[in-house]
């Protein structure tokens, strides 16, 4: 079979003229008549434009396909191959995702086609597999339920001011704390006084864990990540009162926009519905039930 006659065969058989017509950019069908006659030359931009456009084979225009059989056959061969790699591709595709999700690889490693930073990422996540390799269970299982996060992360990272009542309003100039925190791009956050942690992103809300630099005392602070694109986001502290082991509860908010003390004021509101402290009775209550050990 002449190239003419392969594409009216497979014209009438496997595809629709007007399609081609339109593919190839003709004005009407009459150019692509000449061709299917043997009036016009089939150029290689026409069987690479039919390859891409309508999943013929350009082989099957090579001079050792000669007969219709031959045509079917590679037509047919050449789509399921094309069918099996779009499931493959797709396969792929989810496979990726859930190893992103169970924390396998990097999140979003294949978004950056830059190859040097994929291989710094991979080098980076294998140091941080083999960190979790060797803690225990709990910790590995913390890799589900706290994630790499990079597009909240980009908004976390930097300087915020966190404004919320002391436990002694007394000992703060205006009775408020303004605390000027860092967020470093290892994820580590340190704040004016020097008090050091890290933060932790989960899926929908993540949290802030500092140590107290002067007594060793553990500081919470929890936050919804839906509010932290409006620079301003408010947040649950858990602390204890000062030069004690009494714990408060504090609401409080952080800003990149930094506020007078009569302006914070203002969004916190009176200070009764922003904190609570810890109930002595209770305490005393808990103690007198207290076991002594053997």
């Amino acid at each position: 079979m002449e190239n003419f006659e392969k594409l009216n065969y497979i014209l009438g058989k496997h595809m629709k003229a007007t399609d081609v017509t339109l593919a190839f950019g003709f004005k009407s069908e009459t150019m692509l008549s000449k061709m299917r006659n043997g009036n016009s030359n089939i150029n290689q931009l026409h069987i690479d434009g039919l390859e891409k456009y309508f999943d013929i084979p350009t082989k099957l225009f090579s001079s050792h396909i000669r007969t219709k059989t031959q045509v079917d056959a590679l037509i047919k061969s050449h789509r399921l191959e094309k069918k099996k790699a779009l499931i493959r591709e797709n396969h792929q595709k989810n496979t990726l995702v859930q190893l992103e999700e169970e924390g396998l690889i990097p999140h979003g490693i294949f978004d950056n086609h830059n190859e040097e930073e994929v291989e710094r990422l991979i080098k980076k996540y294998k140091k941080k597999l083999a960190t979790y390799s060797t803690t225990p269970p709990y910790i590995k299982h913390s890799k589900k339920v706290f994630q790499t996060n990079d597009k909240l992360f980009k908004k976390l990272q930097g300087v915020w001011y966190a404004y919320f009542y002391p436990s002694n309003p007394s000992s703060v100039p205006d009775a408020i704390w303004e605390v000027k925190t860092t967020i470093n791009e290892d994820y580590s956050v340190i704040d004016y006084w020097d008090n050091k942690g890290f933060l932790q992103l989960g899926k929908q809300e993540s949290m802030i864990i500092k140590e107290s630099y002067d007594n060793n005392d553990l500081t919470f602070i929890r936050f919804a990540n839906r509010q932290v694109p409006s620079q301003h986001f408010r947040f649950v502290i858990v602390s204890n009162q000062n030069n004690t082991d009494r714990e408060m509860i504090n609401f409080g908010f952080y800003s990149r926009q930094q506020y007078s003390s009569k302006e914070a004021k203002e969004i916190l509101g009176d200070i009764s519905t922003a904190q609570l402290k810890l109930n002595l009775a209770f305490n005393d209550r808990l103690n007198e039930r207290a076991i002594v050990p053997k």
